[in-house]
Parts: structure tokens; C-alpha cells; sequence
């Protein structure tokens, strides 16, 4: 008997991923050069739109798409965006900068603190399992499969003033966190913390390769399942005591 496949239409992949948006969550579909914010329960805020004939078009079919699922999209205030003259690079750090300038706007769902005045140095990595995906038209599996599973991971932060605890995706904590924290991951057993290659030469070059590793899947010391964001980095570790790791 052959298994039935269902496609996800654009009507599904938007409401799937309109839901799982934070408020004050930011939203850029894949190359449309448009930004949109969610502000409310179903309603959304268009922010950013780049200035150019194709955005235009664009955001004309997002706004019917949208409101065909029964959100509503603000356009009263669209901040349009000169991007023919910037690098790949320069608009790359440009948005990485607004996103991070988003983030700082998060508040806690209990009390409104800013999820940046809280401890995230503290945030625990958890796993949550697998999900089935689609994979996109052409991305078939070697044995033919349209769908594949894909480790789902969150970061519960702790609210310093009602104690209610937040689980983010990575993205997003990486975001409100930065490089310093996303570099260093605390394991059961050890503490590591990824190299940069400036370092990884200077500490070769000095003999120093003893407290080295490359990270793969687990844990070289404890086997614990690792984060996807450190497997492959080359790392310098520390044991830590049971103190630590209670």
C-alpha cells in the first residue's frame, strides 16, 4: 500500500509558523525583503520593507495571504529600506542588528520584564525531541523520503522577578545573549567553551593541546546528548566539580 502524502499549503506553512511567533517576534519570510512584527494575538506589523519593485509585489501577496487566514496586518507605519547599495555582508550585519534591537523588546509573559534584564547566563539547553519536517521541493532523502527528523532544542531562562520560566528557541536566545554566552556550554560533566582559529594556532603552536577537543554528537566525558550550535567546534574544556554540576 503506498503512504499518503500531504503537502503544506502556503496557507499552512503561515499559520504554523505565526503561531509558534513570540509577541514582538520578528518575521522575514525567505527573500521577500519585508519585516513584519507580531503585535497582538493575530494581528502583525509590517516594519521593514526594501525599496524595490519585487518587495512591492510582495508585500501585496503577503498581506492577502495573511488576512486570508484571518490575521490582520498593519502597513501605517513601513520604514522602507535602500539595500542596492550595501554588501551581502553589510546587509547582513545591518539585520542581525535590528533583530538584536527587537530582541532587547521582549518582555516576560507574566510580568512584562525584559527578557534581557534576565540571568542568561543561566539558561539551560533542553532537548525536546524530534519533529517530522518537510524538506523542500528538490531535497528529497537518497531513499527517496520528503520528510526527515529534526532535533528540537529550547532555552529556559527564569524570570529574576516572578519566577516564571521562559523556554526560547535558540535563535532568539542567541539573539538576546550574544557571542560570549553562545561560545561557552556547560555539559554535566565539563565546561567548554569553542575556539576561535587565532586560538586554536596559538594554543598548538605553545603545546597547550592537552585540555583540547573537537566535539561531536555526546559528550566525550559524560555521553550526554550535546546541542547541535557545539557539535564540530574545536573547544577548550574545564572537568567541573560535583558542586557544579548538582
Amino acid at each position: 500500500m503506498m503512504e499518503e502524502t500531504i503537502d503544506n499549503t502556503p496557507e499552512d506553512n503561515a499559520k504554523q509558523i505565526l503561531e509558534r511567533l513570540r509577541i514582538n517576534g520578528l518575521w522575514e519570510p525567505a527573500g521577500l525583503g519585508l519585516s513584519y512584527l507580531r503585535e497582538g494575538e493575530r494581528s502583525l506589523k509590517l516594519v521593514q520593507q526594501h525599496n524595490n519593485p519585487s518587495a512591492a509585489q510582495a508585500r501585496v501577496r503577503m498581506k492577502i495571504l495573511v488576512e486570508g487566514i484571518g490575521w490582520t496586518v498593519d502597513e501605517s507605519e513601513v520604514e522602507l529600506i535602500d539595500v542596492q547599495h550595501l554588501s551581502p555582508q553589510e546587509a547582513h550585519i545591518q539585520e542581525l542588528m535590528k533583530r538584536q534591537e527587537i530582541a532587547q523588546q521582549w518582555p516576560c509573559p507574566d510580568c512584562s520584564t525584559p527578557l534581557s534584564a534576565f540571568p542568561l547566563e543561566e539558561g539551560e539547553w533542553t532537548f525536546d525531541g524530534q519533529q517530522e519536517m518537510t524538506l523542500p521541493e528538490g531535497h528529497e532523502t537518497e531513499d527517496g523520503k520528503t520528510t526527515e527528523l529534526v532535533e528540537q532544542w529550547s532555552v529556559v531562562i527564569t524570570c529574576p522577578v516572578c519566577d516564571t520560566t521562559v523556554p526560547m528557541e535558540p535563535y532568539d536566545y542567541g539573539l538576546l545573549a550574544g557571542d560570549d554566552l553562545m561560545l561557552k556550554y556547560d555539559a554535566k560533566a565539563a565546561t567548554y567553551v569553542a575556539l576561535s582559529r587565532p586560538e586554536i594556532i596559538s594554543m598548538v603552536d605553545n603545546k597547550l593541546t592537552e585540555s583540547i577537543k573537537v566535539l561531536g554528537t555526546f559528550c566525550p566525558l559524560s555521553g550526554e546528548l550535546l546541542p547541535p550550535h557545539v557539535r564540530g567546534s574545536v573547544v577548550v574544556f574545564s572537568p567541573r566539580s560535583e558542586e557544579e554540576e548538582e
